[in-house]
This record gives C-alpha cells, structure tokens and sequence, in this order.
C-alpha cells in the first residue's frame, strides 16, 4: 500500500496523528510506505516521524517542494486555505514511476478501521475514487462547470490510478484549467480536480472519508441538496456514521480547538497521544463559537431547513471572513489593488524583505535560510548583513547567494559613519539590524534571527493581519507568538508569551517604556513604521524594543495570537527567552545585580534618546508620561511606586515591578 500525504510544519503534528492511526489499524499490511510532500517541515520534525514509522517497522520517503506556487507559471490565490493542499496535482511526477496506485490522505483525516478493502478496490477503468460532498455551494459547482445534477466529490481522500494519470496526462489538464480559471477558486485543488475529471471519477462510500458533520444530516437531507447522493444508498450513510474507515474533520469543529463537541474528537486524541506530539495543548480563543457551532449540529437534526438557510445566506460570508479576507475600508482596498491586490495570490506585486543580521551562525542559519525560502508568499527578498564571522557562517551565506540569487542579497554593514560600532549605547546585532534597514525600500519588512526557524506560513499570516487594520501613511507593526524550543529544535514551551509571562496585549506607551512584548523575529512593519526608524538611535537596548516603542507612540501594534515560528533557545543567545516572574527568576536577578542595574541604564537612555528624536511629534499627554517616566530613577521608593501606578509603568508581574523599585539606579 503506498499511501501520500501533504504538509507544513503548522500541520505536522495533525498529520503524525493521521499517519500514527493508518499504521495502527493496518499493521498486518505486510507493505505500507507513507510519501510525504513537505512544504518546509523542519528537519527535527521530520526525525522524530521517521522514529515514530520505525517502530512499526514502516519507512516514510520525503520529498521538499519549498515554495510551492514556483510549481506553477502563473500566480494563484488560495483564498486563504493551506497552499501545501496544492502539492496533490503533482502526485504524478513526484512518485517513483514504480508507482502505480496511490492513497493521498489529507492531514485532518484519521483511520480507525483497516484499510485493505479500500485499497483493493475496483476503480472500474476511472483515474481515481472519491467520496461525493453533496453540501458543496451550487455556485461553487458552476464555476467549474459542473450542473446541478452533476456529483461533486471531496478531495480529502483520494486513491488514485496513477499509471492512468500519468498516462492521460491529468497533471497538464489540471494545470491548464486552473490557468483558465486566472489560479482563483474557491476550493483551490478540489474545485481543479473536479472540473477537470467530471465522469472519470469513481464514487466511493462515504466510509472511506466521512465528514465528522455529516453525522447531522439525515440521507433525506442529503440527497435533498444533491441529487446525485441517491447512488450513494441510505445503507451506506448509517454504516459511515456508526463506523467509518476514515474520518475527515473537515467542518469547523476540528478537535484540536478547544471547547470543540465533535463526536468523533476522541479518535484524534487517542491518536495524538501516541506521537511525539502527545500533550500538545489545544488552540483556544474559540469556545463559544464552538458550542454555536456545535448547537447549529443539533439544529440540522431537527430542522435542516434552518441549516440550509445559515449556510446559503451566511455559509460563504463566514468562510471569507475565516479565511482573512474581511472587509477593509474602500479606500485601503482601493489602494491594495493599485499595489498588491486583495489577496495573497498576488503579493509578488509588493516587496517584501526579511532582513537577517548574521554572526557565529554557521550552526543553525541554513535551518533558518531554508524556512524563510520557503515562505508560502512568493517573491520575498532575503537581505543579509554578517558582522565579521569567522566560524563558516560567510561561507554558506555566499553558497546560498549562487544558488538564489534572485531572492538572497548580501550586503555586509559597512563599519563607518553612523554605522559604526558604538556599544555602549546601541548593541552590534542591532546596529546590524539598523544597517539593513538603511538598505530597504520594501512595502514590508521583517527582521530575522539566525537560529530561529519559521513557519511556512508565517509570513502570509503577518500580512493578512496587516491588511485587516493597514492605513495609508500610518506607521504599523505586527508581531506573533512563538513556540521556544532548544537547541535541536525540542519543544521547551508551546508559548513564548506564556514561557516569559510577558502579556502580547501590553502594547502602550507607557508599558513599552518599561517592557518589550515584541521580540524581533515575530514582527512585521509596514514601509511609514520602517521610515520612522531606519537611523540608528542615540542609545536603544536593543533593535526590536526601539522599534515597538516608536510603534507604540506614533502608530499601531497588533498582535497574532499563534507561534509563527520556532524561537531557538541555546547558550548563545543574545538574550534569549527568560522564565521571567518567578521567584527563581528573582533570585537569578539579585545574583547579578550590577547586570541588572546597567539594564536599567540602558532602558532610560533608550526612552531619553526617543524624547530627543521625536519629542515634538508627541501630544501633551505623552510627553508627560515620558518625562515622569524620565525622572522615576531620582524619586525615592514611595515615589517610584505611585508614578508606576499613576502612569501605568507596571511590568508583566508585581514581583517584577517592585522589584524594579527597589533595583532601579538613582542616575543613569
């Protein structure tokens, strides 16, 4: 059995649940290899799939497509769903030509009988099998050219004939029809292959992919919606709802968010649990949309009217409004067309760049290089400065330059003028970063630490995020949060924000002062925000917290509440993610009082050096609060305490705040 899956390293661990449940109901298959097409999985990811297929003696074979919009000629947009869903139009080419039969198992699937029946089955001459999805939107149906009567099927599980593919040259009528369609559909590679094998496709049971919301629906309903289901038998429905071979959570009601009800959530759980992935904490934020979600279930029982008419009315406004694809202003979409459009499809007509400040990194910066060339935005343009490596780091960076020339420029900061070390008053790595922004013109800008390493998506999400509140000429930055991990990528915290107790929503004036929620590599600016701070400072602590401090006051900060990247944490960090808030983090700090007090030094010059830089750009009420902020150092503790209070120069915890009061210098 050769069985296939897409994935990024977002989804890994939904695959390795996926993945771990076929090799459970299915070990008396005497052959079983799993293909896996990755969009930028990382490497440690990847080691701990092929330990956990080792120990049932089954092997996984990898193949790296990167950036997968460079697998077509034109552009394509999405509408929001995961572009790695994309890479199952070239199954053909990218399978051994030993190959000759193919299961592809979408990542959110799990199996929970054996699948030999299915793999055997008959395909009667037809170049795949697929299960019919009678609730698919009519408009949608016409768009691809598909008549009311004509079946629809759900790509989420897929065997395929690929000696016929390949034979009857699906994989170019795939290409050519998407072309056609200018790379826009609503469901991308599912509407592509429907329009294209319309009566080449066999119908499988619904208990070969049966949709966990399904359950709700009577086969009256169904058939109701589409006609074509009749084909399908009332015998067949009930056998998938008592127990299905593989269950598709395809609805909203996935079982990885938390507050989810879905019947079927528990076989996703005892799945998970059996991977490195086991404890993984659920996505929160969405309970009570859940428990709506799941009352609408139990309404489709009683009343399917009621659900046909929230889904034809509402059903494509919430799925657009899902996707990242809200309503702006008219004005700001008026001028995202004039520059990059309103999708993501076509941001290659905006720069991007990421800017990557190197030194010593020769041991984790090609993690990095490759996480970023993998990006799921095309056309982002990697400017890099190395600050006088001598451990190879020069050496690979120039590797990479020749192998992507279009994408990576080089231009090691010259050490002279306002660019010269000074670290007394701005650390080196930040005047690197200062460099490079001298060197960008980019409608958007990232920074990049060497260690760190994204995901796939990062980019695409920081960018939604900033078109949804994006004004025209108004500075703006959007940071995210981060998984930290070690040095070998192990997961140390699934939070960032939770790890160091530093709250993202803190985002004032008043409490950017005091403390930096925005770590560097999580942020994105826009072009107004980078203007603002592209010469170096006076003095400034470091990069990223000069950058937020001047977001906070003269423009906008908003905040991604999901880990968009792996924050490496090792012995060389600059300054690395810090348990902070804890009494053990206090006594740390006491032992190293004199650190801790230069800190503060450099925390008051910064604010002093941004009073001088833009303090007639700030109204009466933030001048004021950074001149009690100024003279905090020189009041007694009483004092201190009732001006943080006063002017809300509070940190993340008291026990950090008093003992701020009691650590701070008299001078700085």
């Amino acid at each position: 059995m050769n069985v296939v899956y897409a994935s990024n390293e977002t989804y890994v661990r939904h695959m390795a649940a996926s993945m771990v449940s076929l090799f459970e109901k299915n070990q008396k298959k005497e052959h079983l290899t799993v293909y896996v097409f990755s969009i930028g999985i990382a490497k440690e990811s990847q080691e701990m799939l092929d330990d956990m297929a080792g120990r049932y003696g089954r092997k996984i074979c990898w193949t790296e497509l990167g950036d997968i919009r460079k697998q077509f000629d034109f552009g394509i947009d999405t509408g929001g769903f995961d572009v790695s869903t994309m890479a199952r139009l070239f199954v053909g080419r990218l399978l051994p030509e030993q190959v000759k039969r193919v299961l592809y198992l979408d990542c959110d699937t799990i199996v929970a009988h054996s699948l030999k029946k299915l793999w055997n089955y008959d395909l009667n001459g037809h170049v795949l099998g697929a299960v019919m999805e009678p609730t698919i939107y009519q408009t949608v149906k016409e768009k691809i050219g598909l008549g009311e009567r004509d079946p629809y099927v759900n790509a989420g599980v897929l065997l395929i004939d690929l000696k016929q593919w390949r034979e009857s040259g699906v994989e170019k009528r795939l290409l050519d029809f998407y072309r056609e369609k200018s790379g826009k559909l609503f469901a991308c590679d599912q509407d592509i292959i429907n329009g294209v094998l319309k009566g080449q496709i066999c119908f499988l049971p619904p208990y070969y992919n049966f949709f966990t919301n399904y359950r709700y629906f009577s086969y009256r309903e169904l058939v109701r919606q589409s006609r074509t289901y009749q084909a399908i038998g009332r015998k067949a429905l009930i056998k998938a709802k008592k127990s299905p071979a593989i269950i598709h959570y395809a609805g909203d009601e996935r079982p990885w968010i938390a507050g989810n009800w879905n019947h079927y959530r528990k076989a996703y759980e005892e799945a998970l649990a059996l991977t490195p992935w086991a404890g993984t904490p659920k996505e929160n934020g969405r309970e009570v949309y859940m428990l709506a979600y799941h009352l609408m279930n139990y309404l489709t029982m009683v009343c399917p009217l009621a659900r046909r008419l929230i889904s034809r009315k509402l059903g494509m406004r919430l799925v657009n409004a899902r996707k990242g694809r809200g309503m702006r202003g008219k004005k700001v979409r008026e001028e995202k067309k004039e520059t990059a459009g309103n999708s993501l499809g076509e941001s290659e007509k905006i720069q991007i760049d990421v800017l990557l400040a190197s030194y010593q990194g020769a041991a984790y910066i090609e993690e990095q290089l490759d996480s970023i060339l993998a990006q799921t935005v095309p056309g982002i343009r990697i400017l890099i400065s190395d600050d006088g490596s001598c451990d190879g780091t020069r050496e690979i960076l120039e590797h990479y330059q020749q192998e992507y020339p279009e994408q990576i420029t080089l231009c090691h900061r010259i050490k002279t003028g306002r660019f010269q070390n000074r670290d007394w008053q701005v650390p080196a790595p930040a005047m690197n970063f200062f460099w490079l922004l001298s060197q960008t013109k980019a409608d958007y800008v990232l920074f990049s630490d060497q260690d760190d390493v994204w995901a796939p998506q990062k980019v695409e999400k920081l960018l939604q995020k900033m078109w949804e509140h994006e004004r025209k000429n108004k500075p703006m930055l959007v940071f995210s949060d981060m998984e930290v991990v070690d040095a070998r990528l192990r997961q140390i915290s699934p939070s960032f924000s939770i790890y160091g107790q530093c709250r993202p929503d803190r985002t004032s004036f008043s409490e950017i002062l005091v403390e930096n929620p925005v770590t560097g590599g999580s942020l994105m600016m826009n072009r107004a925000l980078a203007e603002l701070v592209k010469n170096p400072p006076k003095a400034c602590f470091m990069h990223d917290w000069w950058v937020a401090l001047c977001a906070s006051c003269l423009g906008t900060i908003f905040y991604v509440p999901e880990p968009l990247l792996k924050y490496r944490q090792h012995e060389h960090n600059v300054l690395g993610a810090r348990n902070t808030g804890s009494v053990e983090d206090l006594k740390e700090r006491i032992q190293r009082q004199k650190q801790v007090e230069e800190n503060y030094r450099r925390m008051f010059q910064q604010a002093a050096a941004f009073g001088k830089e833009f303090g007639r750009r700030l109204n009466v009420s933030q001048r004021r609060t950074l001149h009690e902020f100024l003279i905090l150092p020189g009041k007694m503790i009483p004092g201190r305490i009732r001006s943080i209070v006063n002017y809300r120069f509070k940190k993340s915890s008291w026990l950090q705040t008093l003992a701020q009061c009691v650590t701070m210098p008299k001078e700085y």
